[in-house]
């Protein structure tokens, strides 16, 4: 989402933008100026103060966000219902069926409230420890779960009741990093979260770029292992340096035994590709075949 402002906003508007850019005080000082916007009578002032606190971890934010599933901003409720859920770990556990309820309200069936539903069922879904809902990809053997924070990929052992955010903090100097179901506040779908029918492994669609797209793989004690661009293109072009300004594409195909199987492209002429290949047991990529992207592997 833009951090943009418009010069006829309002002064306090401005003040959270400065807020976030460290200008002013320090980092208690910013919550506490946000969480007090929050009962501003203007929803612009409102829905950036949310903004503001959705990166904090102050215990005082999933009470106060609380009140927020109730605004008449339906942006609000929404960024509300994902500041619960991100934060399901400081909710105690007599408390889950109140905000439980409270999010249930926020299950509307319209099509225009879509996105402020895929958040209340993310929030009840962390609350209650239920992973069945859309928002989530779980591993076969159901110890591994999967949701969006922060735009990526977070791991959460259903053994410990811990999570991993994946990829974070992101790489210097890279591109945006991005799961490509956080644009759309979407569902993770099953070709974006492809899990090994019987390894505790997983191959992840994630976007470097609007154009740009790889795969990261994680495997249960060996951890997170990125497809670099440069690596992709060493994979393409193996005879030749190909400027690295040029779109790149990968697109997960699935497993076919452990070995991971990835349809890639990148280069002038983005019909030609190839198919390469990530193995679990030798830990490094091969390219498989240098057919055509349209031609079936």
């Amino acid at each position: 989402m833009s951090g943009r402002l418009i010069l006829s906003k309002s002064c306090a508007v401005i003040a959270l933008a400065l807020i976030a850019f460290g200008i002013t005080g320090s980092a208690g000082d910013t919550v506490a100026i946000a969480l007090g916007q929050l009962k501003n009578a203007d929803a612009e002032v409102r829905i950036e103060a949310v903004r503001q606190l959705l990166t904090s971890l102050d215990s005082r934010i999933p009470e106060t966000m609380l009140s927020l599933l109730t605004d008449e901003g339906d942006s609000i409720r929404r960024l509300a219902a994902r500041a619960i859920g991100s934060r399901w770990w400081q909710i105690p556990k007599d408390k889950t069926a109140d905000y439980t309820k409270a999010l249930a309200q926020n299950q509307k069936p319209e099509l225009d409230f879509e996105m402020e539903k895929d958040m209340a069922d993310r929030a009840i879904g962390l609350l209650t420890r239920r992973y069945d809902l859309r928002m989530f990809s779980k591993s076969p053997n159901g110890r591994w779960v999967i949701y969006e924070r922060y735009g990526l990929p977070c791991l959460i052992d259903t053994t410990t009741d811990t999570e991993e955010l994946l990829g974070w903090p992101r790489t210097k100097n890279g591109g945006i990093e991005m799961l490509v179901c956080a644009f759309g506040n979407d569902p993770i779908s099953e070709d974006q979260a492809v899990w090994h029918p019987s390894k505790e492994a997983v191959a992840l669609s994630v976007l470097e770029s609007r154009r740009d797209s790889t795969v990261w793989i994680w495997e249960h004690k060996f951890g997170l292992r990125k497809l670099t661009r440069s690596e992709l293109t060493r994979l393409l072009h193996p005879r030749g340096k190909v400027d690295e300004s040029y779109t790149v594409d990968a697109t997960i195909k699935g497993w076919k035994g452990d070995e991971l199987r990835v349809s890639a492209t990148g280069g002038l002429d983005e019909s030609e590709g190839a198919l390469i290949g990530w193995d679990l047991n030798k830990h490094k990529w091969r390219v498989v075949s240098r057919e055509k992207q349209k031609q079936s592997d």
